[in-house]
């Protein structure tokens, strides 16, 4: 077979294999582009013996140094990244070689680890006045990205029927199983791509396959929030204070309404997506939080709003305290499932709502930032 015969098979291999790919079929896929990786190989070998010309040789073995990276043969990938950099590429091509190169080692160090990057994934979106395209306000998005990663992992702790955590640290298997990894940002407004690792001794869920149902498990629990169908999410959330978390975690992911007004969410399954706006405001859950979060108060409280520093008193009592611009100090009880989000605020200065359940002492029912 000619150069061109065999670049053209191994394509035709390699386009079945991403399908495949895509559609879940993990061993299909690897199969097949190890078949296309020593047709993609013969054709670059073959030019490099017959002494073609850039770019076409170093673009064949870029070509074939991908193809190697998806059927997991890393060295072998590794070996023709060096081949296509030991000639003259263009500056183009070599410094596509290099990424490559990079994507090895990346995944050389997650196989070392035992960890596989689940083939589903969720797309983030950020926009708004505190967005552009690319950019976009460090504090805006990564505490977003702080607080998708705590969805994840109590998701993980609720699937698995765990009792909830309000202190300690997380397992170290839950932690390794599924962390979620980020992509590099890109450009739409301000966008990440997310996926969750997947070991090979991943623990097993009740009900669930690998961390691919994770995402949806989020996907369809924010999609429910977002319509203000907190009935639905209580059927899928029986455990109360699992639910107080998710609602309070949802509201710090929302948008504020102008420095972020639209969180989108798009996930990929199987090579199919769904797309999620997320555009319920922050502002707009205090009806959520007051009916499915709170106990009913007691005849003598009485409703309470306080802005001033917050600082940690007594973690393990699940208190803390809130100091006014005037000096006044106020104790503040953490109902079970609010953690998460007060450690988020440490020595901000916040909003905060709650009941007076004697005085200078308030059970805490709401949280804000201000800004």
């Amino acid at each position: 077979m000619t150069i061109q015969e065999l670049h053209k098979k191994a394509l035709e291999i390699a386009d079945f294999a991403f399908i495949n790919k895509f559609k879940g079929n993990e061993e299909v896929a690897i199969n097949k582009f190890k078949e296309a990786l020593e047709f993609e190989k013969e054709a670059a070998f073959l030019a490099k013996e017959q002494n073609i010309e850039e770019p076409t040789l170093s673009v064949l073995f870029r070509s074939a140094a991908s193809i190697a990276l998806n059927a997991k043969e890393f060295r072998t990938a590794e070996k023709l990244v060096a081949f296509g950099l030991s000639g003259e590429p263009p500056f183009e091509i070599a410094e596509e070689l290099r990424n490559i190169l990079e994507d090895i080692h990346f995944n050389r160090h997650l196989l070392l680890q035992g960890i596989n990057l689940d083939n589903s994934e969720i797309q983030m979106v950020f926009s708004g006045q505190d967005t552009a395209y690319g950019l976009a306000k460090s504090n805006e998005v990564i505490q977003r990205l702080n607080t998708f990663q705590n969805i994840t992992l109590r998701t993980v702790e609720r699937k698995l029927g765990k009792p909830f955590r309000e202190r300690g640290n997380l397992s170290k298997e839950i932690k390794e199983s599924f962390q979620p990894y980020i992509s590099v940002p890109r450009a739409a407004s301000f966008a990440f791509t997310i996926r969750l690792a997947q070991p090979t001794n991943q623990i097993s869920i009740p009900g669930t396959e690998r961390a691919i149902e994770i995402i949806d498990d989020i996907a369809e629990n924010i999609s429910l929030i977002n319509e203000s169908k907190e009935d639905i999410l209580q059927q899928r959330i029986t455990d109360k204070t699992y639910l107080r978390n998710f609602i309070m975690l949802a509201k710090e992911l929302a948008p504020d309404g102008d420095n972020i007004n639209l969180v989108g969410l798009t996930t990929l399954r199987n090579g199919e997506e769904r797309r999620i706006p997320f555009t319920r405001k922050k502002s707009d859950f205090s009806s959520s939080i007051s009916s499915f979060t709170q106990e009913v108060p007691q005849q003598t409280e009485t409703k309470i709003e306080v802005t001033g520093r917050l600082s940690a008193a007594d973690s393990e009592k699940s208190n803390i305290r809130i100091i006014q611009d005037d000096g006044m100090k106020y104790s503040v009880i953490v109902p079970d499932g609010l953690g998460d989000i007060v450690k988020n605020h440490w020595e901000a200065t916040v909003r905060i709502k709650g009941f007076v359940i004697k005085p200078k002492v308030i059970k805490l029912i709401d949280l804000d930032p201000i800004k």
